[in-house]
């Protein structure tokens, strides 16, 4: 047992780091981002291209929040296997109730971004809280701000995530600190510190070389894109696909069951060592089953191209169809239509182009068009499927 004595004294640690480092770049992130259906893609993606502090936190904040999930439920799982439920009840209530608010927390931050993942997932969420027998419909009503998603949606689940979840968590986090913390001068205590320490590093060195992911803009008319719910929620997805219509097993039956085992624990018979492994590697089990059948049935499924890919996609689209006729394959100036109509594209392949090109300037010939023969598509393409276009022919460029 002392193996789970450590395993849950990590788990603690690393999950309290994790709600710290959350709330401290939550408030970061608050000065930049827009709850408006309108901005809130554009205030994150504004954080993405100029890169530093705001990229930083919220990559930071990403990672801290997969951090947590994992931590909580290794603290849970050692904890159990402890006797916990029944040696420290309000401590195990309390860390149950923790963990529950950060997985909603996870459900209310989820749409924030609002890029297509955002947005669809959401839509699939929704869907499963509708299916809640009696209350499913009015609690999703509730959280749109409506029947569909709306001007009232966001700012409904931002001050959800970033007020009230984070309030509610501090009664059951007294709690726990209290039951479980060790006294601030303790050697107990500062082993934990410096693991905390080498895990803050970890989260850190995480952030710094992996982005938070950013997918396009949503668009809800996008009827081919298959959203996906989290990871850790894959289980629940693919358990979903096996009753039919029977939407209320998935979403409230199945639920309902797993929390009012955990919260009743501490009031049943306690169960023997033996029995405890064997209920946590069955749970553990089911869940690997379930979430490797959901990922297997999904492996052919197209990758989720990122903001800045599927824009690079978009660019060539659009170069293919409105550009190359004139430009050419290779932008030499030598398209059929440059050949049929006498037309003088410059070439973009060579170095006396590029003298005097720059993004600005190219950005304005294909905004307002250029001379005689180069037209404006100002009105045809969004400005960042300009930059993206300019991004596109730089390819172009002599070496």
């Amino acid at each position: 047992m002392k193996v789970v004595e450590l395993l849950r004294g990590l788990g603690s640690t690393v999950a309290a780091l994790a709600l710290l480092v959350l709330l401290l770049s939550g408030w970061g992130l608050m000065a930049g981002y827009v709850p408006s259906r309108v901005e809130a893609f554009d205030s994150v993606l504004h954080l993405r291209v100029i890169g530093g502090a705001g990229a930083f936190l919220r990559s930071l904040h990403y990672h801290a929040a997969t951090t947590l999930v994992v931590a909580g439920a290794l603290h849970l799982a050692a904890a159990f296997l402890l006797n916990a439920p029944h040696r420290q009840r309000r401590a195990w209530w309390a860390a149950l109730g923790l963990y529950l608010l950060a997985l909603s927390a996870c459900f209310t931050g989820y749409l924030l971004p609002m890029d297509q993942n955002a947005y669809w997932g959401n839509q699939v969420r929704l869907g499963i809280v509708e299916s809640i027998p009696i209350l499913g419909l009015p609690l999703a009503d509730l959280l749109r701000g409506g029947g569909a998603l709306n001007a009232a949606t966001l700012p409904r689940y931002y001050a959800l995530h970033v007020a009230i979840q984070p309030f509610l968590m501090l009664l059951p986090l007294a709690v726990l600190l209290g039951a479980l913390g060790d006294r601030p001068g303790s050697r107990e205590a500062r082993r934990w510190l410096g693991v905390a320490a080498m895990a803050l590093a970890l989260l850190y060195l995480g952030a710094a070389t992996r982005d938070a992911p950013l997918e396009p803009r949503a668009d809800p008319g996008d009827a081919e894109y298959t959203p996906r719910p989290e990871w850790y929620f894959l289980w629940l997805f693919q358990a979903g696909k096996y009753v039919g219509t029977a939407g209320w097993i998935q979403s409230a039956l199945v639920p309902g069951i797993l929390l009012a085992a955990a919260a009743g624990l501490p009031l049943a018979r306690p169960l023997s060592p033996g029995r405890r492994w064997t209920a946590l590697a069955v749970g553990a089990g089911v869940w690997a089953a379930l979430t490797g059948m959901a990922l297997w049935q999904d492996r052919h499924l197209p990758p989720r191209p990122s903001y800045e890919e599927a824009l690079a996609q978009r660019a060539g689209e659009i170069y293919e169809a409105d550009c190359r006729s004139c430009h050419g394959d290779e932008g030499r100036g030598d398209g059929s239509q440059a050949r049929a109509f006498g037309l003088s594209p410059p070439d973009m392949t060579s170095r006396a182009y590029w003298v005097e090109a720059d993004p600005a300037r190219m950005e304005a010939a294909i905004r307002d068009g250029s001379g005689a023969d180069m037209p404006d598509f100002g009105k045809k393409l969004s400005a960042e499927e300009i930059r993206a276009l300019v991004e596109f022919v730089e390819r172009f460029r002599p070496e």
